[in-house]
C-alpha cells in the first residue's frame, strides 16, 4: 500500500509541476511582473517553463527520481524570492488583474510544503531501493 502512495504521490507532484510549466507559457507575462530588472525575463520564464517540464518527466523515472527530486527542491529554493518579491510588493497572482495581499503571503507557505513533499518521494524512493 505504502508503494501505491509513493507511486501516486509522485505522479500527482509531477502532474503539477507540468501544470505548472503549462501555466508559465500561458501566463508569461503575470511571471515576468515577478522579476522587474532582471535581463530577459520572458526568455527566463520560457526557460523554467521547459525546466519544470524536464524535472516532472525525470521524478516519474525510477532510476532518476531522488535527483530529480533533489534538483526540484533546490528549484523551489531559487524561486522563492520571485514569490517573495510578489508578496511584499502586492503583485497579482499571473493571470489574475488583483490578489489580495493575504493570499499573496499566504501563497509563501506552499513552497516549504512543496519542498518537504519532494524530498518525501526522494525519502520513499531511497527506502525502496535498499
Amino acid at each position: 500500500m505504502k508503494r501505491v502512495l509513493h507511486i501516486g504521490s509522485t505522479y500527482v507532484f509531477a502532474l503539477l509541476f507540468i501544470g505548472a510549466g503549462i501555466f508559465h507559457v500561458i501566463e508569461p507575462s503575470g511571471f515576468a511582473r515577478m522579476m522587474p530588472g532582471w535581463p530577459f525575463p520572458y526568455v527566463m520564464i520560457y526557460a523554467t517553463a521547459c525546466l519544470e517540464w524536464l524535472l516532472a518527466i525525470l521524478l516519474l523515472l525510477p532510476n532518476v527520481r531522488i535527483v530529480a527530486a533533489k534538483t526540484i527542491a533546490v528549484y523551489l529554493v531559487l524561486i522563492f524570492p520571485a514569490n517573495l518579491f510578489a508578496a511584499r510588493e502586492g503583485i497579482p497572482f499571473p493571470g489574475q488583474e488583483s490578489t489580495d495581499q493575504s493570499l499573496l503571503w499566504i501563497r509563501l507557505i506552499g513552497q516549504p510544503i512543496l519542498i518537504i513533499w519532494v524530498m518525501s518521494i526522494a525519502k520513499w524512493e531511497k527506502k525502496l531501493k535498499q
